[in-house]
């Protein structure tokens, strides 16, 4: 998730990103960029607490899974 970075909502965005164990990936003077994981309503949830500070872009990418140990795909 993309959210605007102005210091007005800052701090609440931190307290969300934390209270949701999520993750500041990528800062930059105007945006952070935030992963978060977990069940589709967990993120609902998180997206819908952080849509009144500004979100930019939202990416989803559903469920995901690499195998362990030495076999590849290809």
């Amino acid at each position: 998730i993309k959210m605007n970075a102005e210091t007005r909502v800052r701090e609440e965005m931190l307290r969300i990103v934390d209270l949701f164990r999520a993750k500041v990936v990528d800062v930059s003077p105007s945006t952070y960029t935030i992963e978060i994981t977990g069940d589709e309503g967990k993120i609902n949830s998180f997206i819908e607490l952080l849509s009144p500070l500004g979100i930019k872009e939202v990416v989803r990418s559903g469920r995901i899974a690499i195998g362990r140990g030495n076999k590849s795909l290809n």
